[in-house]
Parts: structure tokens; sequence; C-alpha cells
């Protein structure tokens, strides 16, 4: 995870906060004590305060934590059910650390059920990030979020199809779904479990 991917990611985040509140950049400077051009700076001068000191100012003037600044947190949006199935749902369900060490837009979703025991259990939480359409070569074999041009999501693992273009989803505990053309694939990139969920307070 690159420093400049963070700082960037910081910016985008700050920039989110902002237009929920609806405040300006000079606006928000003065209420978090700064000088009246630091946001402006922040967003424009590769070489501005992205001090810790800084975004707590920041995050006590935007009524929020310092993790809702840095995006320590991930939004969980939906649910693994029944067979696998990727359930998105219209507003959070709550929400989940970051996972160490991964930059990028992730998605987390919650385990429903049993349906993918042994693997993932009722509770657990699995994180993804799509970062393409279609599917790549090196994620055959693996257990992944697949979008079917038929519009359903699963997490399953990815195998090829009997002929060119088309891919079987594998299961654990369920018959497999054959031959399939895919929207686009992408790997469990890391998985929280549930009591380690409920140590952390998630």
């Amino acid at each position: 995870m690159s420093e400049q991917y963070e700082v960037t990611r910081v910016k985008a985040e700050l920039r989110r906060l902002m237009a929920k509140k609806g405040l300006k950049a000079k606006r928000l400077s003065l209420d978090a004590g700064l000088g009246e051009t630091a946001v402006r700076d922040i967003f424009e001068r590769p070489d501005a305060d992205m001090k810790v000191g800084t975004l707590h100012k920041l995050a006590g003037a935007l009524d929020v934590t310092i993790d809702d600044i840095i995006g320590s947190k991930i939004d969980i949006v939906g649910r693994v059910g029944a067979g696998g199935n990727v359930i998105y749902e219209e507003n959070p369900l709550g929400s989940a650390p970051r996972p160490p060490g991964i930059g990028g837009t992730l998605e987390a979703l919650e385990v429903d059920g049993s349906s993918m025991l042994p693997r993932y259990s009722s509770g657990d939480v699995v994180y993804i990030a799509r970062q393409h359409d279609g599917v790549s070569e090196e994620d055959i074999g693996e257990f992944c979020a697949i979008r079917l041009l038929t519009g359903e999501t699963y997490i399953k693992q990815l195998a090829l199809g009997s002929r060119p273009g088309f891919f079987t989803l594998r299961s654990l505990n369920a018959e497999d779904i054959s031959d399939v053309e895919v929207e686009w694939a992408t790997p469990i990139l890391f998985v929280l479990p549930r009591a380690a969920r409920r140590r952390m307070g998630f």
C-alpha cells in the first residue's frame, strides 16, 4: 500500500465528509481552529500538513472520528446467504475494520447461515475489491465474488467451464453451477472471523 495512495484516499474521504456536512474548505478550516487555507492546501499542495493532529482537529469540526477520515472502517454492504449468493443491501449493515496491508476500495460482506461451511461461518466478514470486468486467469481456482451476465452474484470457487468463455462455480456443500457466463470475478482478499469481530467491537 503506497503512501501516495493513502494520501489520495484520505483526501477523497475528507471531500466526501465535507459534502455530506455541506461545508466548504475555508469554513471547515476555521471551525477546526486552523488557518483559513489549511483545508484548501491539503487538497491542492503536495507538501500540505496531513499530520494526525490536523486530522484530529478536522474530525472534531466534522463531528466524526479520525477513523472516519482515514478510512479504517469499511461498510458491510451485503450478506452472503444460501448457496453462497450475495445479497447487496440498500443501506450498510454496519462496519468492519479495514484489513491490514490491503489498500484500494474494498467491500465487506457478512456471511449469513451455514451454506459456506466449512470455509466460512455465519457472522464472518469477507472482503473483496472489484477492480476490473471479466475474469483474470490468475483467479481461476480462487474463492471469488462472481457476477453472472444474468445478474446473480455468488461467492464460489471459480473454475473453467467445458467450453471457452464459460465458467463453473464450485460450492463446498451445494451443487456446482456449471457453464455460466461471467460479467466479473474478484477474489476474497481477507476473512474476519466472527470471534475476532466480536473482540474488536464490530
